[in-house]
């Protein structure tokens, strides 16, 4: 009896547990919840919208271009498309600024160009910093400085146009784009909400509880926006999360941003799995080949793997070259854009002849125009011989950088995945594998070595192909993580900051004392007059507790210790002048100037 009564308190116990879960999921994590799966379905409906559009534009083209009478027709719709995008990246345009890693500050026109650059740049737009209060805005007010709602719907537009006309470029970093805008501008306050919120109503109530006053709040409406962007696209939810993380902060994850993130994503991934009855994942596969484990099969993945580090390298630099070319050699807007539909459109036509006339493919087209899917697809069921393979993969490379550079409204992400396509079935062909063998594996390497997200990329291959695949993924990941090393297409990706931009050309760096310093003052060295920046702050390293210890006040003469750091204001040059003149011979800078 006894035994029966202690299993029932035991049972009355977990009982209230479950009836205090309440308790423990606490109202700040039920509130992130709600707000993730509101963001999953706004963004699945923006971006799915977007995806069915732009494939049924695409096929449009493509069927007009392939029954025209000659090849050159191509560059009607580029050319046209191209005007009407340089009209909506001049419409109601913001700029975004990010400096880069020489220190050289950027501008970007919000809407051209890849979006994820732009999301990335917004999303620490609301990361609260010590600049921003010296500015007077603090967090999230920074954010709404720019645009939201405004800002999808043309980038929307200018996706539509690029890709629906025929330009060549992927559609995901568009959509990520899209995704932040979005999910930044549910939280964004507007009259109407100003004024509501003044009053004492529901409607008050429901918005006070929904804000994101917190930019740690915000930030993780972003990331959740992005996941499920790219989760609509890569039909790989798991991986689209971990996607959105990783292309933030690279090798830092933020776990927590991380579960919020994974729910919006798989909201989107459940409600295109509905309205596409099923139809998810990115490229198309009738029978899943599972790979050999043979030593040459892996001997080949690895020199595969390499070859593809080095495309990546080589792939990162033309960007930064033709970006720079075309802004520079065309500033009018008019003409840039219509130079990259040309430079798109000619080789278009290139690749479509000259493999026509050899009999070899007659979807030249398909092979530089539009997202790139389908010739991944081709590939994937062994339809690209080496040499279509290796034009497809040059061709598309130019056709992409022209889109792009000249300010087309297009990402880089599926191009990549098609571009280690390409090259994986050339390796196919040459050494006699089933291309799916080496494809697979390849579009892993190739998100290492050009994106640079390691863990979406080894999920994304488990999810849409399977674990069979993991071994010969890792192994391509671990090869060319170490020779592709930091490589990476996206310019504003953070890992850390010494110095942090104010104002465009204005930033706050620290710099550590050297030993020549020791012992010497501010006005011993006579730093105000010889490097025109000032000191805002220290660092000491040797508080008598042994105690890390932030004094913003600093007397100009108390005495420097080396290894202490400095915390200086001023202009980027004269910060950079600042470090190259320690790190060169801080011993004769440590000396104060004499008139």
């Amino acid at each position: 009896m006894k035994s029966i009564l202690r299993t029932l308190t035991e049972a009355i116990k977990h009982l209230n547990v479950a009836r205090n879960l309440p308790d423990y999921f606490d109202r700040e994590e039920r509130r992130l919840v709600v707000q993730s799966i509101i963001i999953g379905v706004a963004v699945w409906a923006v971006v799915f919208s977007l995806e069915t559009a732009v494939e049924w534009a695409f096929e449009t083209t493509l069927h007009f271009l392939e029954n025209g009478p000659t090849l050159f027709l191509v560059f009607a719709p580029l050319l046209a498309g191209a005007l009407i995008v340089a009209a909506i990246t001049r419409f109601r345009a913001a700029t975004i600024h990010y400096r880069d890693d020489a220190g050289r500050i950027h501008e970007l026109n919000d809407v051209e160009g890849d979006g994820l650059e732009r999301a990335i740049s917004l999303y620490y737009a609301s990361e609260p910093t010590f600049e921003q209060a010296l500015t007077g805005q603090e967090g999230v007010d920074a954010r709404w400085q720019l645009p939201t709602f405004t800002l999808a719907a043309r980038k929307f537009l200018a996706t539509l146009v690029t890709l629906g006309s025929g330009g060549s470029g992927g559609l995901e970093a568009s959509v990520t784009l899209i995704g932040e805008s979005v999910s930044a501008g549910l939280f964004k306050p507007n009259p109407l909400v100003n004024m509501a919120d003044r009053r004492v109503n529901l409607l008050s109530r429901m918005w006070r509880w929904w804000r994101a006053n917190d930019p740690d709040d915000l930030q993780t409406a972003q990331l959740s926006g992005i996941a499920a962007a790219v989760a609509v696209l890569l039909g790989a939810p798991f991986a689209a999360a971990f996607f959105a993380t990783e292309v933030m902060y690279r090798r830092r994850p933020i776990i927590e941003k991380l579960v919020y993130s994974l729910i919006s994503a798989l909201t989107a991934y459940f409600l295109t799995n509905v309205v596409s009855a099923g139809h998810t994942a990115i490229f198309e596969v009738e029978a899943l080949f599972l790979p050999p484990s043979s030593l040459r099969y892996f001997a080949v993945l690895s020199l595969m793997a390499a070859v593809i580090s080095l495309v990546s390298i080589y792939f990162s630099r033309l960007r930064a070259i033709f970006e720079e070319g075309f802004h520079r050699l065309q500033q009018d807007v008019w003409r840039r854009h219509l130079t990259g539909a040309a430079v798109t459109g000619g080789m278009a036509v290139l690749v479509a002849w000259g493999l026509g006339a050899l009999d070899l493919t007659d979807r030249g087209l398909e092979l530089v125009l539009g997202p790139g899917t389908t010739a991944v697809n081709m590939a994937l069921a062994g339809e690209l011989t080496m040499t279509v393979a290796l034009v497809a993969l040059l061709a598309k490379m130019v056709a992409t950088l022209a889109t792009i550079g000249s300010g087309g409204s297009a990402g880089l992400l599926v191009p990549s995945l098609f571009f280690g396509a390409m090259v994986a079935a050339a390796f196919a062909d040459w050494f006699g594998y089933q291309p799916m063998a080496l494809i697979i594996p390849a579009m892993t390497a190739v998100l290492v070595a050009i994106v640079n997200v390691p863990l979406a990329a080894i999920l994304f291959t488990v999810e849409v192909f399977g674990a069979a695949y993991m071994v010969p993924a890792l192994l391509a990941l671990v090869v060319t993580s170490i020779l592709a090393h930091e490589n990476t297409i996206y310019r504003t990706q953070r890992e850390k900051y010494d110095g942090r931009q104010i104002v465009p050309g204005v930033s706050v760096r620290r710099v550590t004392v050297p030993p020549a310093w020791d012992k010497q003052s501010l006005i011993d060295l006579d730093f105000r007059r010889r490097f025109d920046l000032n000191v805002i702050g220290l660092v000491d390293r040797h508080h008598p507790q042994g105690m890390t210890a932030v004094q913003l006040d600093l007397p100009p003469a108390k005495p420097l210790a080396a290894g202490d750091i400095l915390v200086a204001l001023g202009a980027d040059e004269k910060l950079a002048a600042l470090a190259a003149a320690i790190a060169d011979n801080p011993a004769d800078e440590s000396q104060p100037a004499h008139d």
